[in-house]
């Protein structure tokens, strides 16, 4: 169901981008912000994807599945702060209420039962650099991501097109999810196969945003410091994403 979801949700976002002002449960504008949701829907395809047709091992799937209970119970506080922006006669917006209240308990559930009956291996010291970049990279990706949720009008002015404070609030949760699955990364990765599916997830989320200030040219702020750094970390995280895959095991997935 999720890679279903994902799926219609980043072509719909990211290719349709301007139809989400119209057809979504919310009206989305500028259309860059539809493309950057439609990036993390997209990545997040990518995941589930290698998770339904390919992984073998839960703590293949683990970094993502922790991730994703980040990203929806902050955007299902963001959906009630918000609710008045919200299309409520539209179907599709109780979709997307329901599956962010009944993703969180689904995934928690799932993480208990895997607790109890899967061995945590020793770590291999040959993560260890990976591990380390990414604490990196996941805290400055934290560090960006609670100012934005909690104070979307004051930070959202420095991000590089304009955001209302609902969208400022969805790309934190977004910026969040990244941040839980990297952290989880720093702390919890322990073999090789486990890489696999978070740095290729990171690594397709990195490529699609990076391509939204052309795609989008016409709606980005002057070049400036807030645009400089948005590609500068976007194009640091590519670079730990491809690490990542590099040191990954993926045959064993």
């Amino acid at each position: 169901m999720l890679f279903v979801l994902a799926v219609a949700n980043g072509v719909f976002l990211y290719v349709l981008s301007d139809r989400a002002r119209t057809d979504y449960a919310w009206p989305i504008k500028p259309s860059a912000s539809a493309a950057f949701m439609g990036a993390g829907y997209l990545a997040g395809a990518v995941a589930t994807g290698l998770v339904v047709f390919a992984a073998r091992r839960w703590r293949s799937v683990q970094p993502l599945a922790l991730g994703l209970v980040v990203l929806s119970v902050l955007l299902l506080i963001a959906t009630v702060v918000h609710r008045d922006k919200f299309r409520w006669e539209y179907a599709p917006t109780w979709i997307w209420t329901g599956v962010y209240a009944l993703a969180p308990p689904t995934i928690l559930v799932a993480m208990h039962q895997q607790r109890a009956n899967t061995d945590v291996p020793t770590p291999d010291s040959s993560l260890d650099v990976l591990r380390g970049i990414s604490l990196v990279g996941g805290l400055v990706l934290l560090a960006v991501a609670v100012p934005l949720y909690v104070a979307p009008v004051r930070f959202g002015a420095h991000w590089p097109w304009p955001l209302t404070p609902l969208l400022a609030r969805v790309v934190a949760s977004w910026l969040a999810l990244i941040a839980t699955a990297q952290l989880w990364c720093a702390v919890g990765l322990r073999r090789r196969h486990e890489a696999f599916i978070p740095y290729s997830a990171l690594a397709t989320w990195c490529l699609l945003l990076l391509a939204i200030p052309a795609l989008h040219h016409s709606q980005m702020r002057p070049l400036g410091s807030a645009l400089i750094a948005y590609l500068a970390g976007l194009g640091a995280l590519l670079a730990l994403a491809i690490y990542g895959i590099a040191r990954a095991d993926s045959h064993a997935i």
